[in-house]
């Protein structure tokens, strides 16, 4: 087995050997301890990583091997949180999983983009809202330096939905098949064989994102909305199941209304809840984090308005919030097509802040940006491409911007006119797109310009010279140029992109 430091590039390594015979299918645990001396901490500002190299040999051979990354840091809740030993709030959003035109598996520098972008504005955390993140996802959150809070389910055993295709559908039914998944922690108090679903993937997601140390903390569950009684047992056993699997981190639920379905003022919830995680009641979240053994809470959903973090600031164990939404996403649109989306957030699904953004960049204490210039007269189409070089590699992209401009180049954000994308070279475009919550097709070459602007998301498919167009009628068109060379996509660390 073997250490490499990954972030850095400084090379440090250690070996421990463990020789064994075992037989054919057969299972064995061991623990062992290797000493690292003045480790590189993983934090917000230097994200450090190492890497767990295992090799499995016979007769010298290497028949088999696994890479794992990690980080050595320490995250504490006592009246508050500290990373490393100095305290820190939770500068957080809370984010539906879609990448809009991309969809729920988006290439890897789609989401550096993302993270990129909130955290120029002073965003260090992000709320998985409501299930398990991708692995790809905590990759770039580990090597960014962005906190997660890791959330399990949005729903128990009764549906949210009116289609019931939520996981109340699985939640507590026989797992007829866990094939794959870890063994279950002794404290379910059932073999594998008579499992239920929630505790198969609530033992899987944690023995997968374990090692993440951008991982800050577990959310076992947003709004569950049943009473009391019928809640504290699969509580009960979910906070055991959690401490039992990853002794090192704490464990919050998003409370829905928590003073009148009976967590609060009763104690027991509070017993179980490592942090007091609270939607949009403040003062019931003052009040009862003091109950919690760490006495420390955490607004785990709140709206956009900036009033709420005077309050964060000024109470010690009050952790931070996660405001609804980062970004704006697909779905909750009930009646009202055809709009398809919810635009609550403090920036576009294409990255375009808004107002509230800045606003929040200010409070935050983030390097300040403005927004840009805006004209008049449309007179052309100005294109650029987000990345000027990239690889023929699934996980590389490159958001071409469209701007419907007047003479100076300052965006008209009036312009709602129809922008056709061309591309020659080895290339190709994947999807276009806009900031639009109307129904409007991903695909194909043409997208209507929205508050004057339009993307053409677009690959490498070998390497060379990639030319993108772009015209809309009575104006003059724009191009963009990308080179491709042959590679793999390697994620950036810490501010990038």
């Amino acid at each position: 087995m073997q250490f490499l430091e990954s972030c850095g590039h400084d090379r440090w390594s250690g070996r421990r050997n463990i020789k064994s015979n075992y037989g054919a299918g057969a299972k064995v645990n061991f623990t062992f301890s290797v000493p690292v001396s003045n480790p590189k901490l993983w934090d917000l500002e230097n994200p450090n990583l190492y890497q767990l190299v295992v090799n499995v040999q016979v007769g010298g051979t290497t028949v088999d091997d696994d890479v794992q990354s990690f980080g050595i840091r320490e995250i504490k809740f006592d009246t508050g949180m500290t990373l490393n030993g100095k305290s820190l709030k939770f500068q957080g959003v809370a984010n539906h999983q879609d990448y809009h035109s991309l969809g729920m598996a988006p290439p890897q520098r789609a989401i550096q983009r993302r993270l990129a972008q909130l955290k120029a504005l002073g965003v260090n955390a992000w709320r998985t809202a409501h299930d398990p993140p991708s692995s790809d996802f905590l990759d770039m959150t580990d090597r960014m330096g962005i906190l997660v809070l890791d959330e399990f389910a949005d729903t128990w055993t009764t549906t949210k939905y009116a289609d019931k295709g939520d996981y109340s559908k699985y939640f507590d039914v026989a797992a007829s098949t866990p094939t794959g998944m870890p063994p279950l922690p002794a404290v379910t108090g059932v073999s594998d064989a008579t499992a239920v679903w929630y505790q198969v993937d609530f033992t899987g997601w944690i023995m997968r994102d374990r090692n993440h140390p951008s991982v800050a903390l577990y959310s076992v569950g947003n709004e569950i909305g049943h009473g009391l009684s019928y809640r504290t047992p699969y509580l009960t056993k979910m906070i055991a199941m959690s401490h039992a699997l990853d002794p090192s981190r704490s464990d919050t639920q998003a409370l829905q209304s928590p003073a009148s379905i009976g967590d609060f003022p009763g104690t027991e919830t509070s017993n179980l809840l490592d942090v007091w995680g609270d939607n949009y009641d403040l003062a019931t979240c003052l009040k009862a984090m003091v109950q919690v053994h760490t006495k420390s809470g955490l607004l785990t959903e709140f709206g956009t308005e900036t009033g709420t973090w005077a309050s964060v600031t000024a109470n010690p164990g009050l952790t931070g919030e996660f405001m609804w939404t980062g970004i704006d996403y697909l779905g909750e649109a009930d009646k009202a097509w055809p709009s398809i989306g919810n635009n609550s957030g403090i920036m576009d699904e294409l990255g375009g802040v808004k107002t509230l953004g800045y606003q929040w960049q200010t409070i935050w204490g983030a390097p300040k940006t403005t927004p840009p210039a805006t004209g008049t007269t449309a007179t052309q189409v100005v294109l650029a491409a987000d990345h000027s070089s990239m690889v023929p590699d699934w996980n590389d992209i490159s958001f071409v911007k469209a701007t419907i401009a007047d003479a100076a180049g300052h965006v008209v954000n009036g312009a709602s006119d129809a922008i056709t994308f061309t591309i020659s070279g080895p290339g190709t475009i994947v999807a276009v797109d806009s900031a639009s919550m109307t129904n409007e097709t991903f695909r194909g070459k043409v997208r209507n310009a929205y508050q004057g602007i339009a993307y053409a998301l677009v690959q490498a498919t070998g390497p060379g010279a990639i030319t993108v167009t772009a015209a809309a009628g009575g104006l003059t068109g724009g191009s963009a140029t990308i080179q491709a060379s042959t590679g793999t996509f390697v994620p950036c660390s810490g501010t990038c992109d």
